[in-house]
């Protein structure tokens, strides 16, 4: 049976500007504001009237900890230093920029939901992070992870979502009226084909992964 696992994941371009984490504790405040952000929530009624709290934010920090590898990974997006991010591991409220992860993953079908939500401050939207941050979550599903399918799913009114999949990835959706949404999908013969066009530039990452037990007995000791 699979075990939980935290995760890390950085890219080895010297030129990256985030890395992808599973969430610490410490987050519960970034997390929180973002849910109540109504930027951030345009594109997704269900959050929209959601009460989304520190507290409740806390029970769902350790619950995606405690499923992280089984049910989903979900990761936030944190700037690195060099980029306006925290030195080290941060107990700043602005410790993350975003969101993003698999959720829901199946390592025995080798296939992945993946989504992403940033901060809607101007210094993070506009910039190619959400390109960044996909680009690492898919080099991890595909080249570490070994998926084989990663499906993206987007309300018709999020526009922008769209946009970014078909302009930035070269996406085509897949549309269905009675829902009014699009799922458009990655293989791992796109992200081989995606990874050899961009030749020096392709995107590599360093994983490091820590039981569920060892990252919780980390976090209690702070």
């Amino acid at each position: 049976m699979a075990q939980p696992r935290l995760v890390s994941i950085r890219s080895r371009n010297p030129k990256a500007r985030i890395f992808l984490r599973s969430p610490l504790y410490t987050d519960v405040n970034s997390l929180t504001a973002r849910g109540n952000d109504p930027k951030c929530v345009e594109y997704l009624p269900w959050l929209q009237n959601a009460t989304i709290t520190n507290e409740s934010n806390t029970k769902q920090v350790k619950k995606w900890r405690a499923e992280s590898g089984i049910k989903g990974i979900f990761l936030v997006i944190v700037l690195l230093p060099e980029h306006g991010g925290p030195q080290g591991i941060s107990t700043a409220a602005d410790a993350t920029i975003g969101d993003s992860g698999f959720g829901p993953i199946d390592l025995e079908a080798k296939t992945g939901e993946c989504g992403i939500m940033l901060n809607s401050a101007p210094s993070i939207r506009g910039k190619g992070i959400a390109v960044e941050a996909l680009d690492l979550n898919f080099a991890y599903a595909f080249d570490h992870l070994g998926l084989e399918k990663v499906e993206l799913g987007t309300d018709n009114i999020n526009e922008p979502m769209r946009s970014l999949l078909e302009k930035k990835f070269q996406l085509s959706g897949i549309y269905n009226q009675e829902k009014d949404n699009w799922t458009f999908v990655v293989t791992k013969e796109w992200w081989q084909e995606r990874s050899k066009a961009a030749g020096e530039d392709r995107v590599l990452v360093d994983v490091e992964e820590i039981p569920f037990e060892d990252g919780e007995l980390t976090e209690a000791k702070k």
